[in-house]
């Protein structure tokens, strides 16, 4: 694939416009999300940014009691602190930001890859509304996914921008795509495939030869910030097996293979939450999406330009490839938030080569599918939001005025496979009570500390103390 340096003409004016379309366009199909509640680890990581106090030294000298080495990751989440607090919307506004703000990244990247301006859209557009996006872009627990994306893209686009250069100019952004390598991987472990994406990137070029010292600074700065990870950890982090309790990290067998091999294709073509039917109107625009795919099978005209999309969907996946089995539910489909850079860049590649009134109707036909489905799995995060939100008055209720503990039964993890309080709802009722202290009547209150997760119904309800 031989990248395009040209950009459609550089036309300024029209590139500005396009990011302001994305930009209205992103907004108008999130908006919804900016009412939603906190859920499963937001409370935890709520509570923890406020708490923070930037007291930043220990974030880069221990480890995390998670597993995890994220202090770049953290440090995101305390600046929010500063001035969203506890409030939902102000939370969800900073990662519908930052999820823009990937988008205009996948534009101006796409930019180098096709040729023509509607290919360039594409992708953008695909990208903001992907149906995998509301597990990075509305829990704020993806918000490591969001920013590690904005470092690696913005790591991307600096590292094409020292071609062309003079010398001193190219070594400036080349320095400038090296540190965002660093911040990347200290904000998300899954950035340590960065240097690699570089190779894809010389290899798609026909300049790995004679750029290949380029790459050096890269490999050399990612091993040292490994080996760091490896001196405070005791080996490589991160998730752990419940019960042999070793790390899962680069753990390969029969599921995850299962899961590059089929799984990630599976829920990027087709990601859809099915723990409720979908909308008649969905089905009829599911439809013909599958006949907009077959007709681009069955038309295919490239060969060497799917090298750099389909390898970034590959060696990004690498990294959480242990959790990529996503189920019908969607579950952990944040993961795939970088790696449909590739999806979304590999279509319009394909777009890029159409012709006639179909070059229009394919994309036309493929946004639709993808915004419905968005529209449909936020359905279900409403949903679960309501509930939580409901489930959280319910606990407050109950609270009497000298109890210090509750106890809480048969409350589910997830709630139509969007997380909901799993191990995280003491979190949620100490947010609650703090916020509720000063307005509610102790002689009103419930005298309880016990409720019950009633799942018929999908409520939370309160145990009578007798």
């Amino acid at each position: 694939m031989q990248l395009n340096h040209t950009t459609r003409g550089d036309n300024g004016w029209a590139n500005a416009a396009a990011v302001v379309v994305l930009i209205g366009f992103t907004t108008a199909a999130f908006w919804r999300s900016l009412r939603f509640y906190f859920l499963s680890d937001d409370f935890y990581l709520v509570k923890f940014a406020n708490a923070f106090h930037f007291a930043v030294r220990p974030l880069f000298a221990t480890t995390g009691g998670d597993g995890f080495f994220r202090p770049i990751g953290y440090v995101s989440l305390a600046l929010t602190s500063m001035w969203a607090g506890v409030n939902p919307v102000a939370w969800h506004a900073s990662a519908l930001a930052l999820h823009v703000a990937n988008v205009i990244l996948v534009f101006m990247l796409a930019s180098r890859l096709c040729a023509s301006w509607l290919a360039v859209f594409f992708a953008a557009a695909l990208f903001a509304v992907h149906g995998t996006r509301p597990e990075a872009a509305v829990w704020i627990a993806g918000r490591f996914d969001l920013v590690t994306t904005f470092f690696v893209l913005a790591g991307i686009l600096l590292f094409l921008r020292s071609y062309h250069q003079a010398a001193s100019i190219g070594y400036v952004y080349t320095m400038g795509s090296l540190v965002c390598m660093v911040l990347a991987i200290l904000s998300k472990e899954s950035a340590y495939i960065f240097p690699l994406l570089l190779v894809l990137l010389l290899i798609a070029r026909r300049e790995q030869s004679c750029r290949i010292r380029v790459l050096i600074p890269f490999f050399v700065t990612a091993a040292a910030l490994f080996v760091y990870r490896w001196r405070l950890f005791g080996g490589i982090g991160g998730y752990r097996d419940a019960h042999t309790g070793k790390a899962q990290t680069l753990a390969f067998g029969l599921a995850t293979i299962k899961a590059l091999g089929l799984r990630i294709w599976t829920v990027l073509y087709f990601p859809i939450n099915w723990s409720t039917e979908p909308a008649a109107w969905l089905v009829a625009i599911t439809l013909l999406y599958i006949g907009a795919l077959i007709w681009l099978a069955a038309n295919r005209r490239y060969r060497t330009e799917m090298i750099f999309p389909v390898g970034l969907i590959l060696a990004s996946a690498i990294p959480p490839l242990h959790l990529l089995g996503i189920g019908a539910g969607l579950g952990n489909s944040r993961l795939l938030y970088f790696p449909s850079v590739g999806f979304c860049l590999m279509l319009a590649v394909v777009i890029d080569r159409l012709e006639g009134r179909v070059r229009w109707i394919i994309p036309g036909v493929i946004l639709a599918f993808h915004f419905g489905a968005l529209q449909h799995n936020l359905n279900q995060w409403e949903y679960v939001s309501r509930k939580a939100r409901a489930a959280s008055a319910v606990a407050v209720d109950c609270i009497g005025p000298s109890a210090e503990k509750i106890s809480v039964f048969g409350v589910p993890g997830t709630l139509r496979g969007v997380p909901f309080f799993a191990n995280v709802l003491p979190e949620n009722l100490e947010l609650q009570r703090s916020n509720a202290a000063e307005r509610l009547d102790p002689s009103k209150r419930t005298l309880s500390n016990t409720v019950l997760w009633d799942s018929v119904e999908d409520r939370l309800r309160c145990v009578e103390q007798r």
